[in-house]
């Protein structure tokens, strides 16, 4: 039963892991085709920079970052009580896949090796983030097709599992925003 539970895991991970995949895949396309070298986007960006280099707050930053982790921890733990839930998570991860893209390519676009530069500031998103929420959906799909058959065992390991990931989430919020104002401050002075 364990080997099989483990297996059930692995592969709704890995299927995880692919929707982001697809969400990365759509938001550089979209990007590219869209936005490609727009002007809308380089005033964007441009304003975005200079507020940088003039002392952008950074409590905003980590209550937007907060914020947005929130509602997608949320959206998967109530997509966890219905039958076809699982569609709920992988639309909030795949869209959390598409607006990184989304914003890691119009950094490039806009500011060429430097912009790869600030998009290596969301790097705790892409090392710790990313494969966090894969394993958060599958196990909480794992939860949704099982919980039935749980004991309250299983059901104190897998409410200590939440409380963990919450955590893992909100200090990845509040790091992001440290660590993303810090280094994008830095650079934005280095950017034209």
């Amino acid at each position: 039963m364990l080997q099989e539970n483990k297996k059930l895991i692995s592969i709704w991970y890995t299927l995880s892991f692919c929707i982001i995949a697809i969400g990365v895949i759509a938001g550089a396309v979209y990007y590219t085709y869209k936005f490609k070298s727009s002007a809308e986007i380089k005033n964007y960006m441009d304003g975005y920079t200079n507020s940088l280099r003039n002392g952008m707050d950074l409590l905003p930053i980590i209550k937007s970052s907060l914020k947005s982790y929130i509602i997608i921890f949320l959206g998967i733990v109530i997509s966890m009580f219905f039958k076809h839930g699982y569609l709920l998570s992988f639309f909030l991860i795949c869209r959390a896949g598409f607006i990184n893209s989304f914003t890691i390519s119009s950094m490039i676009d806009v500011y060429g090796g430097t912009g790869l530069l600030l998009a290596l500031s969301s790097i705790t998103q892409i090392l710790v983030i990313t494969p966090l929420l894969a394993l958060y959906t599958a196990v909480a799909y794992f939860f949704s097709t099982k919980r039935r058959e749980f004991g309250k065992r299983e059901r104190i390991i897998y409410i200590i599992f939440f409380v963990a990931i919450f955590t893992i989430f909100c200090g990845c919020a509040a790091l992001e925003g440290i660590i993303t104002t810090t280094f994008m401050k830095w650079l934005a002075f280095k950017v034209t």
